[in-house]
């Protein structure tokens, strides 16, 4: 007997998936800019030509299975489709799976196909293209960043052309809401070798060209599945790698849209009437990352000293300008789980040096700093640190290197570097890989190991009960706000801006843009 799910994105409570990462995230702000220079009426409106979106850095693969950047998730959300998607008020919804169910321990779980959807090449969408992709996304030759998430798949069979069942190890409460991630688009099985140069998807807009350092070039796709959704003639993704270069071409109309805004940049560009910038609350996170298995940071007096030593409240304001706040955990402040009886670390120099005493570091901590070179935000928040963390005896030297080197020779090596990570679309991809001993980015960043912290986040993805989630996630934050595995400084509020001529838009919290029923009118 199979339990069936009465909604989409099982579980849900009231109008928003606990499950998932950003139960309860708002819009915090809309208004618009600086003076413009007038646009003709055929220019504002955007008559017969494709959006034009400026974003900062190349997309270094066109394999949705591979992308790991913002960029290349704007990509994928724009040609590809999931088994399921995310509404903007954080509900899980269906997207090429039309339904889905479970049986009633939750190891395994049917998704039921839309029929007739095609890829852009006219072939329609079958089972049996779904396992392909996910035998892939499960091969690690493949590369693919969100592998770890799935590696409780045991078997996935094709029932029929439009059926297919994923069998589990184990039981997952939230299998239906991790196919809502950024790299776990549906591809053609028999196109796989073409993805990386000429990608085929299912979605609003089809891939005609790409020229590194210039732009991405997207077509309307006539035939999309949804009537009435795709309604642009196009889409551009110009790349600017200059934040003010991108400004200053949204401001002379010669883009209608920046991507990922500077908050410094937000009261200015509300004085404009003809621009709109949207600022809304995410759980992506930035921080000051320490390793935990090398000196001086093994030693949780020194971490717990470091937070002394900054505030958090302080950092908000002078890295985001205010567009942000303090968080202990990626579970952020939004979030109907987020635990605010724990408090938020204030500036308490003279204490932090007693417990650098205690650990036997009275004359200071003397260590290297990393800050990412070309991420300005995170280039301020350790700069911001290493000034504000002196009083307390701690001495860092700054030095920056390239984000590109990072994964090579920063990422899980350095004593301390800063870095940040876009909104998981569940608590569980947040919290897991990044806390629990055998996590794939635990090994990246800060090398964290408890026994306490496994047994709660094992138990958490085991249960579909709200009330023991929460309990569950209640205790996760506890842990890591005794431990602290590492300097988690905020949840960054997400902000954009483009010209009013773009209608119907909402900013999504998870960060990449929607642009299903949008128009330039």
């Amino acid at each position: 007997m199979s339990h069936k799910i009465s909604r989409p994105g099982f579980p849900l409570s009231g109008a928003i998936g606990r499950r998932t990462l950003l139960g309860g995230a708002a819009a915090l702000g809309a208004a618009a800019t600086l003076p413009m220079p007038y646009l003709s009426a055929a220019r504002a409106q955007g008559a017969g030509r494709p959006l034009r979106i400026a974003v900062g850095s190349n997309l270094s693969t066109l394999d949705p299975a591979r992308a790991t950047n913002g960029e290349q998730y704007i990509y994928c959300q724009l040609v590809y489709n999931g088994l399921t998607k995310m509404s903007h008020d954080l509900k899980v919804e269906p997207d090429l799976a039309e339904r889905w169910q479970a049986n009633n321990d939750l190891t395994s779980w049917t998704f039921f196909l839309r029929r007739g959807v095609k890829f852009h090449n006219g072939r329609e969408v079958e089972a049996e293209d779904v396992v392909a992709t996910f035998r892939r996304i499960l091969d690690p030759a493949t590369g693919a960043a969100p592998r770890t998430n799935y590696l409780m798949i045991k078997e996935m069979v094709a029932v029929d052309k439009y059926t297919v069942r994923f069998d589990l190890s184990m039981p997952y409460g939230g299998f239906a809401d991790i196919m809502i991630d950024r790299q776990v688009k549906i591809t053609p099985r028999d196109q796989v070798a073409s993805l990386a140069t000429a990608p085929i998807g299912t979605g609003p807009f089809k891939f005609k060209s790409y020229t590194p350092g210039d732009r991405l070039v997207l077509e309307k796709n006539p035939d999309y599945f949804v009537p009435g959704e795709a309604l642009l003639d196009g889409v551009e993704l110009r790349i600017i790698p200059e934040m003010t270069v991108r400004l200053n071409a949204l401001q002379a109309g010669d883009v209608d849209f920046v991507w990922d805004a500077p908050p410094e940049a937000v009261e200015r560009l509300r004085a404009n009437n003809r621009l709109k910038v949207n600022s809304i609350a995410t759980a992506s996170w930035d921080g000051l990352i320490l390793n935990n298995a090398i000196p001086p940071f093994n030693d949780v007096r020194v971490r717990r000293a470091l937070h002394l030593a900054v505030g958090k409240a302080d950092i908000v304001q002078a890295v985001l300008f205010g567009q942000g706040e303090p968080t202990h955990s990626p579970i952020p402040p939004s979030h109907p789980y987020f635990d605010r009886s724990i408090p938020v670390t204030r500036s308490d120099p003279a204490a932090a040096r007693r417990l650098l005493q205690q650990a036997g570091m009275g004359n200071g901590v003397r260590a290297p700093l990393v800050v990412p070179v070309g991420r300005p935000v995170r280039e301020r928040l350790g700069v911001s640190i290493a000034q504000i963390a002196r009083a307390a005896g701690f001495n860092f030297e700054i030095q920056r290197v390239p984000f590109g080197r990072y994964s090579a020779e920063v990422s899980g090596k350095a004593p301390a570097y800063v870095d940040g990570y876009f909104a998981r679309p569940t608590l569980d991809t947040a919290t897991y890989q990044f806390y629990h001993s055998t996590g794939s980015w635990n090994e990246r960043l800060w090398h964290y190991k408890s026994e306490r912290c496994d047994r709660v986040l094992d138990e958490a993805r085991r249960t579909a009960d709200d009330a023991k989630l929460k309990d569950l996630y209640g205790q996760f934050q506890r842990i890591v706000a005794e431990d602290v595995p590492s300097y988690l400084a905020y949840s960054v509020s997400f902000i954009e801006a483009h010209t009013t001529a773009l209608k119907n838009f909402r900013s999504h919290p998870m960060r990449w843009i929607e642009l299903r029923g949008v128009s330039l009118g």
